[in-house]
Formats: structure tokens, sequence, C-alpha cells
């Protein structure tokens, strides 16, 4: 596993244990001392996120801004309690917020984001192929296995699909790569069959316990990629 694999996993779960990255870290200090201080950088974060809001806090505020509100003509000074109060709604939503939902609320959102936060990352004719051997041992995670190459596999690693521990493939494509996401359910994110902006389109398939998302440009043929997909994945659950 090359350095920039190894960045990639562990950023994507400073917990792997995945084969390939216990082996790297056994085999380099410094990959070992890098997975470390991630590991010890998302416990901070853990800890710095469980901060417990007091009971009935939002109430409270709501009331403290509606009554200054009111008195806002009569006494001007009560504006600076107004704004404060203001101030400290939208911490507590924004807080709320972060911990407890999501920017997205169905999978094709997320998937095309997902794409273009990692474009210019994969090159269409990159040399480094997967092979399906390595690839099948990563889908165990999930139950799955493909009898087959759907093609050539540039890319094939864990990666954080909302939050949810998922798998991240690209293929080589025509004219550009083709993202393939296999995703644990989740009722966080509604399903989405089809979906597309003014570059990028997608599909969705729902099986019993993943969805597998496939995104590509408008040369390839989406209903191709999720008939081989269909014909060439099976689950043991």
């Amino acid at each position: 596993m090359d350095d920039l694999q190894f960045r990639r996993a562990i950023y994507a779960d400073p917990k792997n244990q995945d084969a390939d990255t216990i082996a790297a870290q056994q085999n380099d200090a410094s990959k070992r001392q890098f997975a470390q201080d991630i590991c010890q950088l998302d416990e901070k974060i853990m800890r710095a996120l469980q901060v417990p809001v007091p009971e009935g806090l939002s109430e409270k505020l709501i009331l403290r801004q509606t009554l200054a509100s009111h008195q806002v003509q009569k006494r001007k000074t009560r504006v600076h309690l107004a704004l404060a109060a203001s101030v400290a709604i939208v911490g507590g939503l924004m807080l709320n917020f972060m911990q407890f939902s999501s920017a997205y609320t169905n999978l094709g959102d997320y998937a095309l984001a997902h794409v273009y936060h990692e474009q210019g990352s994969f090159a269409n004719n990159a040399t480094n192929q997967v092979s399906l051997t390595a690839l099948n041992q990563k889908m165990a995670t999930f139950d799955g296995n493909f009898s087959r190459t759907l093609g050539k596999l540039i890319f094939a690693d864990y990666c954080r699909f909302d939050g949810m521990k998922s798998l991240h493939l690209v293929y080589q494509g025509k004219t550009s790569p083709v993202t393939v996401f296999i995703v644990p359910k989740n009722e966080q994110l509604s399903f989405s069959a089809d979906f597309n902006d003014k570059k990028l389109f997608g599909s969705s398939m729902e099986f019993n316990h993943s969805n597998i998302i496939v995104v590509a440009d408008k040369n390839e043929s989406l209903g191709q990629w999720q008939q081989n997909i269909s014909s060439t994945v099976s689950w043991s659950i």
C-alpha cells in the first residue's frame, strides 16, 4: 500500500483494521505514527463534541428572545439582550445540526458531492489496477462478493459516506472515471434511483442491506453498469 492509499484509508477510518493497512503500519514506523496521531485527534474531537445541552435550553432561549422583542421599542437597552439570545439560539441549533443532521437528504446529492470532492484525485488513464481478490477482501466487510471484474478497477478503498463506513470504487470509463459506492442502508438519506446535474449522471440500486450507487459522465451507459453489477454481485446474507 503506497503512502497516498494509506493516508486515505486512515483519514476515512482512523481505527481501520484492514489487513493491508495493518501490514503497512507494521512495516513502516512513520505510517504507524501517522495512524496513532490521527486516532488521537479523532478521540479529541469526539470528546469535544460530547457537550451536554441543558434540558429545555432552546425553549428558554426562544422565550427570552420573544419577551425582549416585544419590549424593544420601549426599552432600547433590551436590544443587546435580544441579540445575545439570538446568537445563543443559532449556536444551539448549529450544534444540534452538526451532531445530528446531514447537509444532504438523499443518496444522489451526497454521491455527487463526494465525487466532486475527490475530483482530480483519479486519472482515467491511471496505470495502477486493483485485483478482483483485493476488491473482494474489502467487499467481505459488507457481506458481498464480485464474481468477476466490471472493468479496470483503478481504486478501491473504504470511505465515509455521510458518516457511514462505505466502499469507494473507481473504474476506468470511456472518457472519465466511473465511481461506484457500496453504502449501508441508512434512514437519514432517502433513496435516489436516478439523479444528475449538468455534468454527471447517477443511479442507485437497492439490495437487502446495502445500496450500490454509480456516478459517471454522459458517455457512460448507466443501464449497462447496473446490469453488470446485478449479474456480478452476490450477498452472503
